[in-house]
């Protein structure tokens, strides 16, 4: 299976554009199709857990992403590193934003462990971070090196 994720997802690359824009709504579904077949398969998810599980993880993920949003389009224009003031209000509001981040992990691990195992949370954790790492793999090869550095094979 885990072939079939990395085909799907070079398919996928291989037919997005090769510029840095935004992807679109058509590509931001088909990630998170392969997100959703990755996951599954690296919990080992039984389908009344899936079942149970992708409402939590999906609500979960929106509200991470609403904190992400906020302070994204908080920081689009000032650049924290334009004065001593702005640098200051940027660690005090990342660290907020990081705190906010914790806070909703902490929140959904006590309604994610009624569904599945500390194991498979434990597996989550890792799944994320690894499904994160093969994406931007995937995306290096497409766009090849950064300007100034040599392709790392």
């Amino acid at each position: 299976m885990s072939r079939t994720i990395t085909f799907l997802l070079a398919l996928l690359i291989a037919c997005s554009t090769a510029t840095a824009q935004p992807m679109h709504e058509k590509n931001r579904d088909k990630v998170r199709s392969l997100k959703i077949a990755y996951i599954t398969e690296q919990l080992d998810l039984q389908p009344e857990q899936a079942e149970k599980f992708w409402p939590v993880y999906n609500k979960f993920e929106n509200e991470m992403w609403q904190i992400r949003k906020g302070f994204i389009d908080q920081y689009k224009n000032d650049h924290p590193n334009g004065d001593r003031n702005t640098a200051q209000q940027y660690i005090e509001d990342n660290l907020d934003y990081q705190e906010q981040q914790l806070a909703l992990k902490k929140k959904y691990k006590d309604q994610l462990l009624k569904i599945i195992s500390p194991e498979q949370l434990a597996k989550l954790y890792k799944a994320e971070r690894g499904f994160k790492q093969m994406l931007i793999k995937e995306l290096g090869k497409r766009q090849g090196p950064p300007p100034g550095r040599r392709p790392v094979r």
